[in-house]
């Protein structure tokens, strides 16, 4: 009987391995060679799912914001719109060694994206992606409904019926959110407080 293979596994390996080379050396640091060595495979199977270098940190790239997408929608599925609108804003917060591998891999392809037009393109995509969902929230909470995963708010308008000042309250706190997380990586915040400040803007909406 033939080897049942599953291949995304197999890439998924792959991907996380390259996460922990960025995490250690940062993005100019990747090569196939540590790559492979990170995730106990060949350089040969790196190339067959992958082919180039460039060709996988930008799968890398893709795969960070799908697994935060993923996460966002398995940990919010039951909630209502003010834990998923404090989800939005927090997730990025490190709060264990796993989320400042995260984190710091995420800061490490916003650098790239400086002179790589494809990774820049994928982080714009995903923040205006983050931004409309957080303003949809926004509406929600305002409104006293609820909505569905990137869906319209239902069961109550806008306190004041402007899409626009739920956009710019959207971009406050995201903004907030970044820096609130530099802070903490760099070791002058604690999570909890950083978490405890994005509810607090939160509440207020």
């Amino acid at each position: 009987m033939p080897k049942i293979v599953d291949h995304e596994a197999r890439r998924a390996e792959i991907v996380f391995a390259l996460w922990l080379v960025i995490a250690e050396h940062g993005i100019e640091g990747v090569s196939l060679r540590h790559v492979a060595a990170a995730a106990g495979v060949s350089m040969g199977r790196i190339q067959h799912y992958f082919g180039t270098k460039d060709a996988l940190v930008l799968a890398g790239c893709t795969a960070l914001i799908d697994t935060a997408y993923d996460d966002y929608l398995e940990k919010t599925a039951d909630a209502d719109p003010r834990a998923r609108l404090l989800h939005v804003v927090s997730q990025q917060i490190p709060q264990d060694d796993a989320g400042r591998i995260g984190v710091s891999v995420w800061y490490a392809y916003v650098a790239k994206s400086i002179n790589h037009t494809a990774v820049r393109q994928v982080l714009a995509e995903a923040r205006r992606g983050a931004e409309d969902e957080c303003a949809r929230l926004v509406r929600a909470v305002r409104g006293g409904g609820d909505v569905a995963h990137g869906g319209d708010a239902t069961g109550g308008g806008a306190t004041d019926g402007s899409d626009d000042a739920a956009l710019e309250l959207a971009r406050r706190l995201l903004a907030l959110a970044d820096g609130l997380t530099l802070r903490v990586l760099v070791g002058d915040l604690e999570p909890a407080e950083a978490l405890a400040t994005l509810g607090a803007d939160v509440d207020r909406v």
